[in-house]
């Protein structure tokens, strides 16, 4: 009987049931590898312990099993380490950077067991978090360099985006010095909402493409934006730095960066690269709001694992949303404690006070974040904050629908149309607000700035 992709790695354990491979071979081994290629198919890597040698034919009769039960997604090869003249001794050593602990392994009981997983897209979504950011965690929180967050959602259309332009107007009215970077390079929506005319935009996209080329001879430029109607009297500018121009050849770009990302595999160097560049060239920040694609797209992955110092992760009450943000808490969870990302939670499109029944959504996802968080965020051996803990990262921002909101926002004036300082106007007293002014809020307090910054502002 055929199996399939995910029943893989069941079967493997199946073989080391044998009761000839539990009398033969077991007893020798200090780890197996299962190392699952980009095909999908199984091979693996099988360290003895100390002064063991194995046999031939005790890997003989595991091929026989392996073949046998995992059928075509045997990739026929079971690799043993020879001696210290092995000449794959340095593969050997990828293999033992790149792997992670098996969800299975017992720590107490021999062999150890390990995933490697070898595939050339969604490794952001799939490899231990980095902790190789722009600049360290600690020049963040001692205020000598800007917190960099991500906003995601794992569906379009919860508010993301709109919701990233409200809370970097709230904090630059607050006196705080915001850039925003747009990576959503499919969709790409901030410069819409905050520029009259984007048609001469170079953004990330021509970053990403441009730099590798020219290298020292392309310079990054933003959009600054300084309107005192969205700003107000005191507010810092926004510094803007868009996904570029939506013209006849950004199809041809995307397409080139897709190819960039699966061949050359160096966008991560590139963008961290590029977030220096941004901070260096608009100095001093306090921080820097990242527009990441919904889903589990390689570039919002890739900047929530390796680019970020926090997260603001958007969610519906829907089967749908639920599957996805699993995934992403799990990924950001346990084991690693000490170096668990900062989250911050929003139930978005959440119903209006005016709607009946709202109370049961609320309180619904309510109670599934908290199951959520506390099955895959949390470790066996920690004390699960209490449910209501308003510092807790599973406890909710609510975000209301607002019609107000919906389709195209344009937060700059339309001479031609009557009224149109006052639609701003109020567009602006909704966007900083709550529920968006707690986001701005819980981002300060995470990374310990004043809300209300104004008189440090101006010094």
């Amino acid at each position: 009987m055929a199996i399939n992709f995910g029943e893989t790695f069941d079967r493997v354990k199946e073989c080391f049931q044998d009761v000839n491979i539990l009398t033969l071979l077991v007893p020798k081994l200090d780890s197996v590898t299962i190392i699952r290629d980009v095909q999908g198919k199984i091979r693996l890597f099988l360290e003895p312990q100390q002064d063991n040698f194995i046999e031939e034919s005790d890997t003989a009769i595991l091929g026989a099993l392996l073949s046998e039960k995992l059928g075509n997604y045997y990739g026929k090869d079971i690799w043993i380490p020879k001696n210290n003249n092995d000449a794959y001794g340095t593969l050997i050593d990828i293999v033992k950077n790149d792997r992670l602990r098996a969800e299975w392994d017992n720590e107490l009981v021999l062999p150890r067991w390990y995933i490697l997983e070898r595939h050339i897209a969604k490794q952001a979504w799939t490899e231990s978090r980095s902790s190789q950011l722009p600049w360290s965690e600690e020049l963040v929180y001692d205020g000598h360099k800007p917190a960099i967050v991500s906003f995601f959602s794992f569906k379009g259309g919860g508010g993301r985006t709109s919701a990233l332009v409200a809370t970097a107007l709230t904090l630059a009215r607050n006196g705080h010095r915001v850039a925003i970077v747009d990576l959503d390079l499919e969709a790409p929506g901030v410069a819409t909402i905050l520029l009259p005319d984007s048609s001469s935009d170079v953004g990330v996209i021509d970053y990403l493409l441009e730099k590798p080329i020219q290298k020292n001879d392309w310079r990054l430029r933003t959009s600054p934006i300084s309107d005192q109607i969205l700003l107000g009297e005191e507010g810092q500018v926004i510094h803007l730095f868009s996904a570029g121009t939506v013209d006849k050849n950004y199809l041809e770009k995307l397409a080139r960066l897709d190819f960039q990302n699966l061949v050359m595999s160096d966008l991560k160097s590139i963008m961290k690269e590029m977030l220096r560049e941004l901070e260096a060239s608009v100095r001093p920040l306090d921080f820097i709001l990242m527009d990441a694609r919904a889903g589990f797209h390689d570039i919002g992955g890739l900047a929530i694992t390796n680019l970020s110092h926090g997260v603001v992760m958007f969610g519906t009450q829907s089967r749908q949303s639920w599957t996805g943000l699993t995934h992403i808490i799990r990924h950001l969870g346990k084991p690693e404690i000490d170096d668990r990302l900062p989250l911050i939670l929003v139930h978005a499109m959440a119903p209006a006070i005016s709607i009946p029944g709202r109370g049961k959504e609320l309180t619904s996802f309510r109670e599934q974040a908290y199951l959520v968080f506390k099955e895959n965020y949390y470790s066996e051996s920690e004390d699960v904050p209490n449910s209501n803990d308003e510092s807790a990262p599973f406890l909710p921002i609510v975000m209301p629908y607002q019609d107000s909101l919906r389709g195209d926002i344009a937060l700059f004036s339309d001479d031609t149309v009557l009224d149109e300082l006052d639609r701003v106007s109020n567009l602006i007293r909704i966007m900083t607000d709550e529920p968006y002014s707690k986001i701005a809020e819980k981002l300060c307090e995470i990374f310990q700035r004043k809300f209300n910054n104004l008189d440090e502002s101006r010094s």
